[in-house]
């Protein structure tokens, strides 16, 4: 459930900008945006010290009065939410942001930063109490109560239910059962993804046999798909980080064809785990042609064979990698799973770096935009004489006078560009890699211990008692329809 608190700040308003843009809470700056100001700390202190001074004509850091109440300079709002809302950083920033521009409009000046250091993510907004436009933004109770309220809207938009102690309402009992059961459009198409990844050699190639089975995918800017029966398009980006078309493409990238996989040349080199794998993968094969194990395909359009069982072919995709990787134990597994941690931690840092500077030129050159656009109109709104004065004065605090100085930031800004998103994509093969070494060591414990048939039978079991009650709810259903129909009308 998300709530909304508000604060008036009178004093220190740098130090609060600096606080709520701290990189380290931020994940290096990458939620962090601002409105009708820059969003680095010092430029977005001077910017709405300009603002306030030149609208109010008091000094923006003037001294607490003795007696009295002291000026308002700043609110700082905060949008929190349960750990409960299984809020992500991405939505939160996405939904904070939306909360500004309902809540103040496209004039206010405004810095927003989400909050991930915490259990609960939460986003923090420091509003100038004037807009560019001179509109001064009041906080009292009912001001407050509206900015609730705006939020309230926005994260029901965004998904989000914010009622009070689990109601669920807003919801039709079909959606809040579907939702408890995991048996909702974005749960089908879940699991309709992962199955397919096992068997697909390219998200292009996972597209097409989606939409073989009546999946409808809508290419842009956000890439969305739409299940047999549903009615509006869910976005991939909603469905979960594991289903962007970046992410898919590295799920695929990862996993092997299990003939890549030979048993032979495993038992050939008798490594512990290679052996391991490989005596696991016969068991299981055997197991599909005796008709003991549950049928499980990777590809439902091949016939039901071990080299078309998704738990055989998860397996072997392990081995694929054991053997790639030349493990030759856990020990070993464990080792290279902690150089990889210590990969991930090197290479966040340096993106990190790369990514909040190449934001920075990102928001220099969109105002180097702005400006030219604004200094060649003839006649300017006081908004836009405001916005160029905040651009005047940010540019020549970072020494761009010229093109040549222009030119020198838009080259810098490609490099960074092209160094982030190759830093992007080794961290995210890096993290697929991770994941792999983590599920290996899952599976060869569940072998050692002499768990992984016995699991693949309960889970059979497990199916089979949810089908047959299904079944029996059905026949339920239809038994008491058809003395419904019998019954005297009174």
């Amino acid at each position: 459930m998300p709530y909304v608190k508000c604060k008036a700040i009178h004093t220190g308003m740098k130090q609060r900008i600096q606080y709520i843009l701290n990189p380290e809470k931020t994940e290096g700056m990458f939620f962090c945006n601002s409105l009708n100001c820059f969003t680095n700390a010092e430029d977005a202190y001077l910017n709405m010290k300009y603002i306030y001074e030149n609208y109010t004509h008091h000094k923006y850091e003037e001294s607490l009065p003795k007696l009295g109440k002291a000026r308002v300079k700043m609110l700082h709002y905060v949008q929190s939410f349960s750990p409960d809302d299984n809020v992500t950083p991405e939505l939160a920033h996405r939904m904070a942001l939306s909360l500004v521009r309902k809540a103040f409009g496209d004039n206010c000046q405004v810095v927003v930063a989400t909050h991930t250091d915490k259990a609960h993510i939460h986003s923090h907004i420091l509003l100038n109490v004037y807009g560019i436009d001179g509109q001064k933004f009041n906080s009292n109770k009912k001001t407050l109560s509206e900015v609730r309220e705006h939020s309230d809207r926005v994260c029901l938009a965004f998904g989000i239910q914010p009622i009070m102690n689990n109601r669920h309402l807003g919801l039709t009992y079909r959606e809040w059962d579907a939702r408890r059961k995991g048996t909702s459009w974005k749960e089908q198409i879940r699991r309709e993804i992962d199955t397919l990844v096992l068997s697909s050699k390219s998200f292009d190639e996972l597209a097409a046999t989606l939409e073989e089975k009546g999946y409808t995918i809508k290419y842009g800017a956000h890439t969305a798909i739409r299940a047999p029966g549903q009615q509006r398009f869910t976005r991939l980006s909603t469905i979960g980080d594991e289903y962007t078309i970046d992410s898919i493409n590295s799920r695929i990238l990862w996993k092997d064809d299990l003939g890549n996989a030979s048993r032979e040349d495993a038992y050939n080199k008798g490594q512990v785990l290679t052996i391991c794998f490989a005596g696991i993968i016969t068991q299981l094969a055997k197991r599909i042609v005796d008709g003991k194990k549950p049928e499980l395909k990777r590809d439902e359009k091949l016939p039901y064979l071990p080299n078309n069982d998704r738990d055989v072919f998860q397996i072997g995709a392990q081995l694929a990698l054991i053997n790639r990787m030349n493990i030759h134990s856990i020990g070993e597994l464990e080792a290279i799973s902690e150089e990889t941690d210590d990969k991930i931690i090197k290479l966040t840092e340096e993106f990190n770096a790369h990514n909040a500077r190449h934001s920075e030129l990102d928001k220099l050159m969109q105002q180097i935009e702005l400006y030219d656009d604004l200094s060649g109109r003839d006649k300017l709104s006081l908004s836009e004489k405001m916005r160029l004065q905040i651009i005047k004065q940010t540019l020549s605090r970072h020494g761009i006078r010229d093109k040549s100085d222009i030119d020198r930031l838009a080259a810098e800004n490609r490099e960074l560009a092209e160094k982030t998103s190759a830093l992007k994509a080794e961290l995210e093969g890096c993290d697929n890699l991770k994941k792999a070494y983590q599920e290996i060591r899952d599976t060869y414990n569940d072998i050692s211990k002499g768990d992984y048939i016995s699991k693949l039978i309960e889970r059979n079991r497990a199916q089979e008692s949810l089908a047959s009650q299904g079944q029996d709810s059905q026949k339920q259903s239809s038994s008491t329809t058809s003395y419904d129909k019998k019954k005297p009308k009174l």
